[in-house]
């Protein structure tokens, strides 16, 4: 009785630490746009009740290259042109930045993670991922 209490008990811990991983991290798939073969994920980690870690590796890019990346309101489809929160630039593959927006907020406010080709190419858009929940 008691072993199958304590597998009980353990099983409920197992799926309760399962869905509170779910709750504070998710993962976006960012994928080419305009023939840019570039692609990789983002990876947002809740950091605090209103802030988000998000932290992106790109294939794909030109080395040493500074390519500025946003979050912005609407799909890939159809962005929002303000960026609702601006994300360190992308540079050789890696950008990681906080902002002040909760995980939670950005996976129900209809948001994507875009980047550009470069500073002075900001027209050009070369990957983006919809932040969704999971």
């Amino acid at each position: 009785m008691f072993a199958g209490r304590t597998l009980f008990a353990l099983t409920l811990a197992l799926l309760v630490l399962g869905v509170t991983s779910v709750a504070l991290a998710a993962e976006v798939k960012l994928e080419p746009q305009n023939n840019s073969g570039q692609s990789g994920t983002a990876t947002l980690t809740k950091a605090g009740d209103d802030k988000t870690k998000v932290v992106l590796e790109v294939k794909g890019g030109a080395a040493g290259v500074s390519q500025p990346v946003h979050i912005h309101k609407g799909t890939c489809a159809n962005l929002d042109p303000k960026p609702a929160f601006p994300l360190s630039p992308v540079v050789n593959g890696k950008s990681e930045t906080t902002v002040n927006a909760s995980l939670d907020s950005l996976e129900k406010g209809g948001y994507a993670i875009n980047g550009h080709k470069s500073a002075q190419d900001v027209k050009t858009y070369v990957f983006c991922g919809p932040i969704a929940s999971m």
